[in-house]
């Protein structure tokens, strides 16, 4: 890896760290998402935490390295879940 590529994705992970809100339109419908691992998100990572409009939403990823919704309260359109673990791992490049 370059060092410009190194900089450019421990600055991205410095920012999704602070709570920066970030936006996802699905359906189009406008919704935002905030990271909330406290652990280092690298291209291990395998579980996310999300605060997806207000609420906290669990992100797995499964054997075939798609994304899926942890077990919960709330159900989300298995789309969104895809498209929210897919925006993620493209911003962090995991």
């Amino acid at each position: 890896m370059t060092i410009y590529r190194q900089q450019f994705y421990l600055y991205s992970r410095k920012i999704e760290d602070m709570g920066l809100q970030l936006r996802i339109t699905f359906n189009d419908t406008d919704h935002t998402y905030q990271i909330i691992n406290s652990k280092l998100i690298d291209q291990y990572t395998t579980e996310l935490e999300l605060m997806l409009d207000g609420e906290k939403v669990g992100l797995l990823k499964d054997k075939d390295r798609g994304w899926v919704q942890k077990d919960g309260d709330s159900t989300i359109d298995p789309g969104l879940v895809l498209a929210l673990g897919r925006s993620v791992s493209l911003r962090l490049r995991m």
